[in-house]
């Protein structure tokens, strides 16, 4: 993947290049490996949500406290917290009647069924007794057990977790803005690098909100097709290093005009590259300029890819000036980086490039201007890799020692290289330049300005398309469409008009399509252009984190381009859903009524406490013989018989099958005909000495 701050310079060929062509400057065919600066990200890191219990106490965020289970949907989790707390409730019920069975209480066993206004005036009628303490302790806990679940739920750290499926952008189409963003911008305005998220910065502005998304920054490779030159580098003939797509000159290169602007047209003062001997792939210059000319080639804007239709029809990919920052920030000073990917399509031959231009500015007022240790600095940090601690290269310091004298002497001067590759060009170029005004008929330097810049242009897909794109609108000269984010916006037939001697094509004046697919550009990350120190211009923090981050970089970058402008299937896209989980902590607190219940159960399982287990219906009718003979132990009913209200005389009584009445015989009652009584006692004398009238 290409960087944005490259060249390693063979020392010994470029000071012999400096030694006998003082005015060119050579540099070696080889020096093709390069330095990058690597570039910078807005890390948005969304920091934890954390709930807090009923106390109001936040959890700590360890993984015991933090939902790592997952449990599928809420309302498993739902049953699973209702299913605990019925426990709980189970086990305080049958641990006090367990209490009342030790202390043969049955009254408050028999209160422990009733609603709290029934045991609130149980407990103030019969004042502080072991009865009252033991229904009120049990009401208070059965009423704290009933929000169990709620306390569980306001465990919740944060209550899921996110899972992701990863899939291909083109089944995700349909979830895609209307007009997503073709530009990103990634600054550090908190000065903090940590808090930079690249893969939520590239993903922002792409796809309709209620998508939870991430791209992960893989790709399908894809083949890039280039052809042999069509024609030989050449200074005179102004042929720069380019990616030859075809036989017919259709090629995509380098800006071959950065070192010169349209003033600079006479013998003396114009500048252009020029072969390096005995080489086929490296263009020099080195030229001095005059100070008038310094504010032209100051404000021509660096990074514009050239494309040639064919031999006779170039033209540059210039940013738009409604919505492309890089309009500005590619002229003058500043620091900053700006990568893209675009596509050039003519006919059904479509072509991706992936471009990373660097630019690095010092600028120095009077009296100071720029110090030569800085000067030395900046050259030895954009023109090789050796440390500051380290002897500079020989050729290097030629290269430093030509900017200070051009300091001293208070001229202007440019020079650089261009490098032809198969399918990269490269382009490096470093430029000191004296800003002046003419006062009385002389010349005063306002301040000077060094910089930096390095581009590198890359082919990395190639593809025959089905249908050929067609004109956005009718014009009648030599135009092509264009295009952003992958939508045809207009044509460029308007400044086709003011081209000078145009000839239609043999193809027809429709030349094809340029799409900017996606930009990124980063600012104020990799230092401050408009200071006079090497240490601020190239701050050395943030050149260190793009170093890191530069190949994820152009992984997202191209990931958005082709989703915007290409082949989405060819993109992967990590799709997060979310799903209820819990912790071991509430996982923990679900089980606990379990093993308390077992305990409980293993406890009071051969106590002999029927009555103090079960229904005070199941005790009136085992008790009256109505369900069973037998009334020594009760249970379940497995055929509960029917009760009925009746009214006899002033009495309303439970009536049973058979015209019976169960009701309970006072000491001083009569006993009125017909009707029959059974007392609910439990002691087996008591019964027996009461069983007249028992049905």
């Amino acid at each position: 993947m290409q960087h944005a701050l490259p060249l390693k310079i063979r020392t010994k060929a470029l000071a012999m290049s400096l030694l006998h062509r003082p005015n060119r400057l050579q540099l070696l065919r080889n020096d093709r490996k390069y330095r990058p600066l690597r570039g910078i990200h807005l890390e948005l890191k969304l920091p934890r949500v954390l709930f807090v219990d009923v106390l109001a106490m936040p959890l700590p965020s360890t993984s015991f406290f933090v939902s790592t289970l997952p449990v599928g949907q809420n309302a498993v989790k739902n049953i699973l917290f209702r299913v605990a707390t019925i426990l709980l409730n189970f086990i305080i019920l049958r641990l006090f009647a367990f209490l009342a069975f030790k202390t043969q209480d049955y009254t408050s066993f028999l209160m422990f069924s009733e609603d709290v206004i029934q045991k609130a005036l149980y407990v103030f009628d019969r004042k502080l007794t072991r009865q009252t303490m033991l229904v009120a302790m049990f009401a208070c806990l059965t009423g704290a057990a009933g929000f169990y679940d709620t306390l569980l739920w306001g465990l919740d750290s944060p209550g899921y977790v996110t899972k992701s499926t990863r899939v291909n952008a083109g089944v995700l189409s349909s979830e895609m803005l209307d007009s997503p963003a073709y530009i990103t911008l990634i600054s550090n305005p908190m000065d903090d690098l940590s808090r930079i998220n690249l893969n939520d910065t590239f993903g922002a502005n792409l796809y309709t909100t209620g998508l939870n998304f991430t791209l992960p920054g893989i790709i399908q490779p894809g083949f890039a097709r280039v052809v042999p030159a069509v024609e030989p580098l050449s200074g005179a003939n102004l042929v720069s290093p380019r990616i030859w797509l075809d036989s017919s000159g259709f090629a995509v290169g380098l800006d071959d005009a950065i070192m010169r602007t349209v003033t600079m047209n006479t013998t003396e003062t114009f500048c252009s590259p020029t072969n390096v001997p005995n080489t086929n792939d490296t263009q020099v210059w080195r030229c001095n300029i005059r100070n008038s000319d310094a504010q032209a080639l100051f404000v021509q804007e660096m990074g514009l890819p050239q494309i040639w239709w064919d031999l006779y029809h170039p033209e540059y990919l210039l940013p738009i000036h409604k919505d492309n920052p890089w309009q500005s920030l590619g002229t003058g000073g500043d620091t900053a980086v700006m990568k893209q990917v675009f596509t050039v399509t003519k006919g059904s031959q479509k072509h991706t490039f992936l471009q990373t231009t660097f630019k690095g500015t010092m600028i120095g007022f009077p009296p100071l201007f720029l110090d030569d240790g800085e000067i030395t600095d900046f050259m030895r940090r954009t023109w090789s890799t050796s440390d500051s601690g380290q002897p500079l290269p020989p050729a290097v310091q030629s290269l430093a020692d030509l900017v200070i004298s051009a300091k001293n002497n208070q001229t202007s001067l440019t020079f650089g290289s261009f490098i032809q590759g198969n399918d990269t060009v490269y382009s490096y170029s470093t430029e000191y330049l004296n800003f002046a005004e003419i006062v009385n008929g002389t010349e005063h330097i306002i301040y000077g300005a060094l910089r930096f810049v390095s581009t590198t242009i890359a082919v990395i897909r190639s593809e025959v398309l089905f249908h050929e794109p067609t004109p956005f609108a009718p014009c009648n000269l030599v135009y092509r469409n264009i295009a952003t984010g992958g939508v045809v916006r207009s044509t460029n037939c308007y400044d086709a008009a003011a081209a000078e001697n145009q000839s239609v094509p043999a193809t027809g004046g429709f030349l094809g399509q340029i799409d900017t697919s996606s930009v990124v550009i980063m600012s104020d990350i990799l230092g401050d252009g408009t200071t006079n120190t090497s240490v601020a211009v190239l701050n050395q923090t943030g050149i260190d984190w793009y170093n890191n981050v530069t190949d994820h970089i152009d992984q997202l970058l191209i990931s958005r381009g082709l989703i915007l402008g290409g082949n989405r299937p060819d993109v992967m896209v990590d799709v997060q859903h979310t799903e209820a989980a819990i912790s071991h902590l509430q996982l923990l607190l679900t089980l606990l009524p379990v093993l308390l219940a077992l305990l409980v159960l293993g406890t009071t399982f051969r106590q002999p406490m029927s009555y103090f287990k079960n229904s005070f219906m199941a005790a009136v009718f085992a008790t009256t013989h109505v369900s069973s003979p037998k009334c020594s132990k009760i249970g379940y009913m497995r055929s509960p018989p029917e009760v009925t209200l009746k009214v006899s005389r002033e009495h309303t009584v439970l009536g049973t099958r058979h015209g019976g009445t169960i009701a309970i015989v006072g000491a001083n009652q009569l006993i009125a005909p017909g009707m029959s009584y059974e007392p609910l006692l439990q002691e087996k004398d008591d019964v027996e000495q009461r069983t007249e009238g028992v049905i």
